[in-house]
């Protein structure tokens, strides 16, 4: 398992059930949970504790981190946190898978695509306003995402004024977005701009072999596209 290190400070201890805690600390380099895509895993260690990180939940802009602990009592002062970038790999590799298939599935129904939700753990799955497109179609979809793939395209990270976003506002997530003072713009090369906050691979040949699990109907105006990568 590989880990990236940086130092923090345990500003509140609350003991939760069954040898767990929630912390937060001054400063983070953990991802939240949100949007989709799972928080970010790893540990903190201070003086005579250390403690896995289970999840880091975004509550009213404060972080909190759900945690087990593994040795000693978690205690306020510094600690070394230890983020797993296997598991931040693994999440920012279907992240961006998600957002190529948004691109794909537009390009092959010739429609525009709305997301309604997603998840970005296993099973991962992107859900769309509409009727689910055939199983010809969604092979379709699944050849175009793995050419693309293999050919490979930059991923650009860039940040707007709400009021610079006009060109944005036909996104696939832009309805389901909050109010912010600030947009996180998320472009693969020759796709469409994307608003989004998560994390992401550097260029789409990182994703890898990606596979169309199954399509399924939700409801009378909804269905999900479930993938996996590997």
């Amino acid at each position: 398992m590989h880990f990236k290190e940086s130092r923090a400070t345990v500003t509140r201890v609350i003991a939760d059930k069954g040898n767990h805690f929630y912390i937060v600390l001054d400063k983070s380099v953990f991802h939240p949970k949100g949007g989709g895509q799972p928080s970010d895993k790893g540990r903190l260690s201070g003086q005579n504790f250390q403690v896995d990180v289970k999840k880091v939940i975004d509550h009213n802009g404060i972080l909190v981190y759900w945690v087990k602990g593994l040795t000693g009592t978690p205690v306020l002062g510094e600690v070394r946190c230890e983020l797993d970038l296997e598991n931040r790999r693994i999440i920012s590799r279907r992240h961006s898978a998600a957002h190529l298939l948004d691109h794909c599935l537009s390009t092959i129904t010739k429609e525009s695509v709305q997301t309604t939700d997603s998840w970005l753990g296993d099973e991962s799955y992107v859900g769309y306003k509409g009727k689910l497109p055939n199983s010809q179609l969604l092979s379709n979809v699944e050849s175009m995402a793995r050419e693309m793939i293999s050919n490979g395209a930059q991923i650009t990270i860039r940040f707007l004024k709400p009021e610079e976003s006009d060109e944005f506002k036909n996104a696939p997530n832009f309805e389901r977005l909050p109010h912010l003072s600030e947009l996180r713009i998320v472009t693969i090369t020759g796709c469409d701009p994307i608003p989004c906050g998560g994390t992401h691979v550097s260029d789409i040949s990182q994703i890898g072999e990606l596979s169309l699990q199954k399509g399924l109907q939700v409801d009378d105006n909804g269905y999900r596209v479930y993938f996996a990568i590997a």
